[in-house]
C-alpha cells in the first residue's frame, strides 16, 4: 500500500471513529420532559425536582415543559409522536393508563405503546369539600349530597380523580356534575370559594387549605392511612367498595426508544432519586413510593391499565 492509499485509509478511519463517537455521545443537547399538568401543582413539582437531579447526572439540562389539556392527552400525544431519539420524554400519570378506555379522543390505545424508563410515587388522591358544606365525614357528605335538590358540582382534571369519584358514587348511589379543569391550581380557587362543592385532588395540593380551615378532607384512596395524616381514614375504611387506586408518575419515552438510551435515562433517574433534595420534596408533597426500573415500570403501567379496564367494564364510565 503506497503512502497515498495509507493516508486515505487512515483519514477514512479517523472520520468513521469521529462519526461513531458523535452518534454514541448521548445526550448532546437538552431533553424535554413534558408534563400533562399546569405549573404549580404536585405533579409539576415532582417533575421539576426529578429533572434537576437527572440534569446533574446526564450533563445536559432536562427541561420541564407543561402541556396541560385534553385530560392529559395533549402532552401524551406530543411524546407519542416524537422521534425516538431520547430528547422528548413524558412525565405521565397513572391515570394515563385509563385515558384510552374512558375517552375516544385519546391519542393512544394503550399505555403500553410508550417506552417505560422509570416510575416514582404518585399523588394520593383524596376527596375534599369546600368548608362551607356542613359535613365532617364521608357519611355526612353522602347524606348531604342525597338531600341536595340537584347534583353537587365536582371539579376534575384527570381520569384518576374520575375513577375515585366514580367509586364513591357507585358505592353510595350519589351523583355529581363533573366540571373540568386543566389542573389543581385552576380548580382550587373555585373550590375554596364554594363555586364548586367537591373534588378529588392530590393530598399535597389540599393540605395547606385543610390546615387553614378552608377545605375539609374526607378520605383518601390508599390501602393504608397516610403516616403524616393518621386521623384521616381511607375511603375503603369509610365504606367505599373498591380497590385503592394505583398511583404513580411514569417517565416514558416515545415508542421504540433504543434500549441504550433507556438505560442511560433510568440511571439518571436513579441518581436523582437518591438526592436529599428529591427525598425532601417527595416528603413535602406526601408522595410515597420509591423509584422503579424500566421493567418494574412496565409492570406497574399494565396493572394500572387493568384497573381502569375493570372500572369501565363494571360502570360504563366515560369522560367524553
Amino acid at each position: 500500500m503506497n503512502g497515498f492509499s495509507r493516508g486515505v485509509v487512515v483519514g477514512a478511519l479517523t472520520l468513521w471513529m469521529a462519526t461513531s463517537g458523535a452518534q454514541t455521545a448521548y445526550p448532546s443537547k437538552a431533553i424535554r420532559l413534558i408534563v400533562p399538568t399546569p405549573a404549580g401543582g404536585p405533579s409539576d413539582a415532582a417533575a421539576r425536582v426529578l429533572a434537576k437531579g437527572m440534569s446533574a447526572s446526564l450533563g445536559q439540562e432536562v427541561l420541564v415543559e407543561n402541556r396541560p389539556g385534553g385530560n392529559t392527552g395533549i402532552a401524551a400525544g406530543a411524546v407519542l409522536n416524537a422521534a425516538p431519539d431520547g430528547y422528548t420524554l413524558f412525565f405521565g400519570l397513572a391515570s394515563n393508563a385509563g385515558l384510552p378506555h374512558l375517552s375516544k379522543a385519546s391519542p393512544y390505545k394503550s399505555i403500553a405503546e410508550f417506552t417505560p424508563v422509570a416510575a416514582i410515587g404518585g399523588n394520593t388522591q383524596c376527596l375534599v369539600v369546600t368548608a362551607g358544606l356542613p359535613v365532617k365525614s364521608l357519611a355526612e357528605f353522602v347524606a348531604y349530597a342525597k338531600a341536595s335538590p340537584k347534583p353537587l358540582l365536582r371539579g376534575a382534571n384527570n381520569v384518576s380523580e374520575d375513577m375515585v369519584a366514580g367509586q364513591v358514587s357507585g358505592t353510595f348511589g350519589v351523583a355529581f356534575e363533573r366540571v373540568p379543569y386543566k389542573g389543581a391550581p385552576q380548580l382550587l380557587p373555585d373550590l375554596l370559594e364554594g363555586r364548586i362543592q367537591a373534588a378529588v385532588i392530590p393530598v399535597g395540593a389540599s393540605i395547606p387549605h385543610v390546615k387553614a380551615g378552608r377545605l375539609t378532607l374526607l378520605g383518601c384512596s390508599m390501602a393504608e392511612r397516610i403516616p403524616a395524616l393518621p386521623t384521616v381514614p381511607t375511603l375503603v375504611e369509610s365504606g367505599v367498595s373498591a380497590a385503592p387506586l394505583i398511583t404513580a408518575h411514569f417517565v416514558l419515552g416515545p415508542p421504540r426508544l433504543p434500549s441504550d438510551m433507556v438505560d442511560r435515562l433510568a440511571a439518571a433517574a436513579q441518581h436523582a432519586a437518591k438526592s436529599t433534595e428529591f427525598k425532601q420534596e417527595m416528603e413535602r408533597l406526601l408522595i410515597v413510593g420509591g423509584l422503579r426500573s424500566p421493567a418494574e415500570t412496565r409492570e406497574l403501567m399494565l396493572q394500572a391499565e387493568a384497573q381502569y379496564v375493570q372500572f369501565v367494564r363494571e360502570t360504563g364510565a366515560s369522560i367524553d
